[in-house]
């Protein structure tokens, strides 16, 4: 079983110093958890679901290189924030969905 993780991403309007364009399929960047106890970002995938008009976009979210990653932040509630030169995005995992691996 793998699992897919759901976020709920909220970007900083652009007349704040947020981005110019918001992704449309898919965005990579450096990411902070803020339970990461360690005070490291990770590079993550966000796989665009939906996006709204009040900046927010509903993804999956996934670490770039997942081997390295620790799983542990990972959880329901997790918040973190998206780095590019600087922050552009606040976000929370809302859920985690179970999904079978057909072998």
């Amino acid at each position: 079983m793998d699992n897919k993780v759901v976020a709920r991403v909220s970007w900083i309007p652009t007349e704040q110093g947020g981005k110019k364009r918001f992704p449309l399929i898919n965005y990579s960047t450096a990411a902070h958890f803020h339970y990461d106890v360690a005070d490291r970002d990770w590079s993550v995938v966000l796989n665009i679901i939906s996006n709204y008009d009040n900046y927010e976009t509903l993804c999956n979210i996934e670490f770039l290189f997942p081997e390295k990653a620790p799983g542990n932040l990972l959880f329901v509630g997790s918040k973190f924030e998206l780095y590019e030169h600087r922050k552009v995005a606040d976000g929370e995992i809302i859920e985690i969905e179970k999904e079978e691996v057909m072998r």
